[in-house]
């Protein structure tokens, strides 16, 4: 049966009192549905461990790697694959390149990732420029109810519109309805694309780039400006056929590189070093208020997608801002960004700050989300007090 596992990493300044980690997914069920007094907080790669509020009262780690581990199902002619939620990206990635197809689904540290924890996160990288959020790749799932029920829905098939869309209330609850047991995913073919960086003399030039590519139906995959000293540098990642198209509009000089660029850009705000990260949803036209912001609490990086509608910031151990400055800013963006439903996520925040931040903000529809998790999980068996409003 499941065992204790000691050196837990603590959640949000709060320690667990235990790891449990399920060797298959009967014990798994059998773990859930006990009723201990105590919230479980489900665990696969752990990249995202910082999200989130601390646990509400006792609570436990739930390693679900094990219990969610199998074989994965690759349909290639029906560009569909059947995965396991505890199988990491890096894995899935290295089977579907098998078939000269992929799953463009990159989080931060994705190969470490689950594709259980990445659509419960429900968050995406420089990827969703072009493909969109997670969500948009799940045909199928089976999840856990806090119960210990199995539920269905959806299908192994593209194009599945029967019954409820649940996959859309499962994709970015932090796990807080259910545990995603497995799902199936919708694939891609493989490209053949092309690194090029570029520099920006302010935000606006680099966002007025971004437009004309859109413009010009060029569709990268990808198209992050990084601050760098007082200007921007850019990568925009293309279908090798598009390369000269971009270099006729472009007002910047086009240079390849390498996938460095790359990931840096995937992976900023969540180095070993980073304390404190916000991450901002908001239309095109907002993205240079929201940079300049956030640029006015001196990040140690900062990114913005302004294909995707995303501003990111982060601040390494000791240079982030005072928690009432910090309070402040959040809130004015929040209350700025609310008409457009955009929004302000702290994806890290340090002990500090974290009374007088709230990690999620307080969306309109924050009564519709605590009657669903009333529904789901009325006794507070997974991830209580870790998501919107402490749900």
């Amino acid at each position: 049966m499941a065992g204790a596992v000691a050196a837990a990493p603590l959640l949000a300044g709060r320690a667990p009192e235990a790891t449990v980690a399920p060797a298959s997914l009967g014990e798994l069920r059998a773990v859930v549905a006990e009723r201990d007094g105590r919230t479980l907080v489900p665990v696969g790669g752990g990249t995202q461990l910082a999200l989130g509020g601390a646990p509400r009262g006792r609570f436990a780690l739930l390693d679900v790697r094990a219990a969610l581990d199998g074989e994965i199902e690759h349909e290639p002619a029906d560009l569909t694959v059947i995965a396991p939620a505890g199988v990491t990206l890096a894995a899935l990635d290295a089977r579907l390149a098998q078939a000269g197809q992929r799953l463009p689904i990159d989080p931060p540290r994705a190969p470490e990732a689950t594709i259980g924890g990445a659509l419960a996160t429900g968050t995406g990288g420089p990827l969703r420029t072009r493909h969109g959020p997670p969500r948009d790749f799940a045909l199928g799932m089976t999840v856990l109810r806090a119960d210990g029920e199995l539920v269905k829905a959806g299908g192994r098939v593209v194009k599945n519109v029967t019954g409820y869309d649940l996959m859309r209330l499962w994709c970015g609850s932090l796990g807080t309805l259910g545990i995603i047991a497995s799902v199936a995913l919708r694939a891609l073919p493989r490209l053949e694309t092309v690194d090029l960086r570029f520099r920006a003399d302010s935000l606006v030039e680099g966002r007025a780039l971004a437009e004309r590519f859109a413009r010009a139906d060029l569709r990268p995959e990808l198209f992050d400006l990084i601050r760098d000293g007082d200007g921007w540098r850019g990568i925009v990642r293309l279908a090798a056929g598009a390369v000269a198209g971009a270099r006729a509009v472009a007002s910047a000089d086009l240079e390849a590189c390498d996938e460095r660029e790359y990931l840096a850009a995937r992976d900023l705000g969540f180095g070993p070093d980073d304390a404190l990260t916000l991450r901002a949803s908001c239309p095109m036209g907002m993205i240079a208020e929201v940079a300049g912001a956030f640029a006015a609490l001196a990040p140690t990086r900062m990114l913005a997608r302004p294909l995707a509608r995303e501003a990111r910031a982060s601040w390494e151990a000791g240079a982030a801002p005072e928690a009432g400055a910090l309070a402040e800013t959040v809130r004015a963006l929040r209350a700025a960004l609310a008409e457009s439903g955009g929004d302000v996520v702290a994806e890290r925040l340090p002990d500090g700050c974290r009374n007088a931040v709230e990690p999620w903000g307080r969306p309109r529809a924050f009564r519709r989300m605590a009657a669903v998790k009333a529904a789901f999980d009325p006794d507070g068996r997974l991830n209580a007090g870790r998501f919107v409003g402490g749900l």
